[in-house]
């Protein structure tokens, strides 16, 4: 390490060096963790980690891999820099694996089976796989010896860099720290200027107190102040001033190669000893295990920027000439200079290679990138060839939910597949078309791409693929009845694909009728399709695939809308971190829509919220956007009285799917709107006729919701076969029906029973729910309601608490909390909160967990050392 970077770290870093090495001694002890080191671009952040390096490590192993600024990242890049020292098994997963996670695992054992420093620099340029790798070793790193290590340009990670999803997971978590490394500081710099007659003041101001730009004038310090260089640009510049054309030579090679240059490429390249030791003296260059690069990427910047013109392509051209001589290549590498030198043929090729081997290690997003450059940018093809490329590149913008995109490649690839007179080929992207609209809410034309899937085919045929595909084309059909409800024409539609599935024994399309059949009899009220469906999950691969993902979200989804609200939140703990460990958004956020739904009907609707605003706020499939959108709609509704817009929305995609597990719940959210805002709606009609003419099957408790408010907005309902607590309401049982409400933690819907009575007492049980709910749109109406109707007595509105939560806890959570500084057991919280026992037990673990502590009375000891329980007083426990 050169002793100026030394003396920088030296100058202004011991804080954070103190920091990293207190990280690194909890993880010799068995607590292993994340570290990231961030700053500007030469803030000095990689002299800093190379001192704690070489000041810490003993007996640990060093791993130290780069990403690179390529247009597309090499898929788990820095992985694969450091491969040659990981186990050999680990190599072996690595080279060879199909599934991303098996790589992630291998890796995750191998840090864990020999403590390890894993520095992995440059992460603003990282691939998706290597951030998901991260995010998947943050989960497990606690368990190690082994301390990772992250560096990162945060100048360069704006608000929708993927890295910043990894951030927001360390920001979460305890086993890891984020180190940043600010400019130098006046006193820093005139300790590097050593009294050298710089005048450090100046010299800060001029640099910014960067650190490289810094050590770049102080190499300068000898040159009269006239000719000193300004600009990080001239610094460097300003060391090439004696190279010949050799040493040039060599430049100029560096500045198309991102990364390193290979040691065994130099010789093939016209690069010599001598040209390589001006470089290194000139201070330009750095030598490491992948070979030779600029000593820092402001180096090649400045560089590159005095190329001739039109030199670029035949640079590129070299390097690919060289790396195609040797073996074992980077397709990523190759595809960034067949691009710069315009090799069409070679585009097409190395980028196909590319996007198999991001799609390999789970980086679909380059995935998409590299089979999109392979197709936009790539020479001719022959048309199967072609309509492969367009189903790959269909199928990553699938799983990366962008849905448009993979519709039109989609269609692409079937009218190449027509020309060819492939039947199952097309039949099979009539498949894929159906669920891609099905998730784009076009439901009719999923249903008639469902259809086309069958009718391409020969259905007298025996060949094997054709007969899967029609098994793949009844399933889809039978899955589309079951959305819509329509029970029994499932029933007879997945029947036919289930003697497909057994006459063929393919695996796939029997897993998929199984799981079709169980969301059926679910919906029929038999329990055993659930436990079918449970059991099909749990024995299946470790790492699932869009099948098994498809069964979490809905098994999680039914399970939400009948109100086995406990077993839902349990899997969707589950199921959520499933999604995101195995790259597929597209179920990711069905399944927090979900979860939103479930944390709105128990009361949680900050997380509600939250989760809501998650899938509405970043780009999302619609049908993910229904919920998020109903919630939205409801909790601004019964908090201030708004939400009228979003309610649009829900409704709008609600119609279009045209399937009433969807339509019911924003059908009730309607007429509640109505009831609470006191003004008309013209959909009302369409609402109560939903109700009388809809399907009955599956649909109890979103068919009781709906009844229930039409029937407190005044509209004549006669209903059948609902759920209970709904059925009590209509029937006058309010109180029991509010006590059941409280069984399955549902307060709001609790506080409308218990408003239902026309009791005083009652009415304001239900308002002191609905304040600490913190409806406040809602409690007003029926405070105003209560006056009209000439009630002496009207409850006051409860005093909110206004306190500090730096513990990141919700407000129910800090509503427990306070209850519990009181002494209340978990069956008196439960009975005061209108929570099940189970629920309370959560919160109260999750207050555990996020104030660090074991035991109840150390939580509120904290919380009180926190300011978060600061002023609270018996008076303000509800009674």
């Amino acid at each position: 390490m050169p002793l100026r970077s030394g003396l920088v770290m030296l100058a202004d870093r011991d804080h954070q060096l103190g920091e990293i090495i207190a990280r690194a001694e909890d993880a010799r002890a068995g607590r292993g963790g994340m570290v990231f080191v961030s700053g500007e671009s030469g803030a000095g952040k990689t002299s800093f980690v190379e001192v704690f390096v070489d000041r810490w490590v003993k007996d640990e192993r060093v791993l130290w891999g780069a990403c690179d600024p390529l247009p597309t990242p090499r898929p788990l890049g820095p992985i694969h820099d450091v491969a040659h020292r990981l186990a050999p098994t680990t190599q072996t997963v690595l080279a060879e694996s199909e599934q991303s996670y098996g790589i992630f695992d291998a890796v995750y054992d191998d840090l864990r089976a020999a403590p390890s420093v894993l520095v992995l620099d440059d992460l603003q340029w990282a691939d998706q796989g290597t951030i998901d790798l991260l995010r998947f070793v943050l989960r497990r790193v606690s368990q190690t010896r082994s301390l990772a290590v992250g560096i990162v340009r945060d100048d360069e990670v704006g608000v929708g860099h993927p890295l910043r999803v990894l951030l927001g997971d360390a920001a979460r978590s305890m086993r890891a720290a984020s180190l940043a490394l600010p400019p130098l500081s006046v006193t820093a710099v005139e300790t590097l200027a050593g009294g050298g007659g710089v005048d450090p003041a100046w010299l800060h101001r001029i640099t910014g107190g960067n650190a490289f730009f810094v050590c770049e004038m102080l190499e300068h310090r000898h040159v009269s102040a006239t000719d000193l260089p300004t600009t990080v640009r001239d610094a460097v510049l300003a060391r090439t001033t004696d190279l010949d054309a050799a040493a040039w030579n060599a430049l100029n090679l560096l500045t198309c190669s991102p990364g390193a240059v290979p040691d065994r490429l130099l010789a093939d390249l016209g690069v010599t000893l001598p040209a390589l030791r001006a470089l290194s003296s000139a201070g330009l260059i750095r030598r490491s295990e992948r070979g030779v690069a600029f000593r820092h990427d402001l180096c090649r910047m400045a560089i590159s920027s005095v190329i001739p013109p039109g030199a670029e392509a035949g640079l590129h051209r070299r390097l690919l000439d060289a790396y195609e001589a040797t073996s074992h290549v980077d397709p990523a590498v190759l595809t960034h200079h067949a691009l710069g030198a315009g090799d069409v043929e070679r585009i097409r090729r190395a980028a196909y290679d590319a996007g198999l081997a991001a799609a390999r290690s789970g980086a679909h997003t380059q995935a998409a990138e590299f089979f999109a450059t392979a197709i936009d940018h790539g020479g001719a093809d022959t048309p199967d060839s072609e309509a492969g490329l367009l189903e790959l590149l269909a199928w990553e913008f699938y799983l990366i939910d962008r849905l448009p995109d993979a519709i039109t490649c989609c269609q692409r690839a079937m009218v190449i597949r027509e020309e060819l007179g492939e039947s199952a080929a097309v039949s099979a992207n009539h498949h894929s078309l159906s669920v891609y609209q099905w998730y784009s809410a076009n439901r009719a034309l999923a249903e008639g791409h469902a259809v086309e899937a069958m009718t391409v085919l020969d259905d007298a045929s025996d060949d094997t693929d054709q007969l899967v595909q029609l098994g793949q084309a009844f399933a889809m059909q039978a899955y589309l009845a079951v959305q819509a409800s329509d029970l029994g024409r499932a029933a007879a539609l997945i029947a036919r694909a289930r003697e497909i599935a057994d006459r063929t024994r393919n695996s796939a399309l029997n897993i998929r009728v199984r799981l079709i059949e169980g969301y059926g009899a679910m919906l029929n009220g038999d329990e055993s399709g659930r436990e079918a469906i449970l059991s099909i999950l749990k024995s299946g691969p470790k790492h699932i695939d869009e099948l098994y993902s498809g069964g979490w979200s809905n098994l999680t989804y039914f399970d939400v809308e009948q109100r086995r609200l406990e077993v839902a939140a349990d899997l969707l703990d589950v199921s959520i971190p499933l999604m995101l460990e195995h790259d597929l958004p597209i179920c990711q956020v069905w399944q927090i829509g979900s979860r939103a739904r479930l944390e709105l009907m128990v009361g949680d609707w900050d997380d509600a919220t939250a989760d809501a605003d998650r899938v509405l706020d970043a780009p999302s499939a619609p049908l993910a956007r229904t919920w998020p959108s109903l919630i939205r709609a409801l909790v601004a509704l019964r908090r201030n009285g708004g939400g009228a817009d979003s309610l649009n929305d829900a409704w709008e995609l609600a119609r279009r799917f045209a399937e009433p597990i969807r339509m019911f719940p924003v059908a009730a959210a309607i007429a509640e709107m109505v009831w609470a805002t006191g003004t008309s709606d013209e959909r009302i009609a369409e609402c109560r006729n939903l109700l009388a003419d809809g399907p009955v099957a599956g649909l109890d408790w979103s068919r009781g919701e709906l009844a229930v408010w039409l029937r407190r907005i005044g509209e004549p309902v006669e209903v059948s076969d609902i759920a209970e607590p709904y059925r009590l309401v209509l029937d006058g049982g309010y109180e029991a029906a509010a006590d059941e409400f409280h069984r399955l933690s549902m307060p709001y819907d609790a506080a409308l029973a218990l408003l239902d009575t026309g009791d005083p007492a009652c009415a304001a049980r239900a308002l002191d729910i609905l304040d600490r709910l913190g409806a406040d749109a809602v409690a007003g109406k029926v405070r105003r309601d209560l006056r009209a109707r000439g009630e002496s007595v009207v409850p006051a509105r409860r005093r909110s608490a206004t306190l500090a939560n730096p513990a990141g806890l919700t407000a129910r959570q800090v509503e427990v909390l306070r209850l519990l500084d009181h002494g209340l057991t978990n069956a008196e919280l439960a009975d005061r909160l209108f929570l099940s026992a189970k629920t309370v037990d959560h919160h109260v673990s999750a207050i555990l967990a996020k104030l660090d502590v074991n035991k109840r009375r150390d939580a509120v000891r904290k919380a009180r050392q926190l300011g978060i329980l600061a002023g609270s007083t018996p008076a303000e426990v509800p009674l």
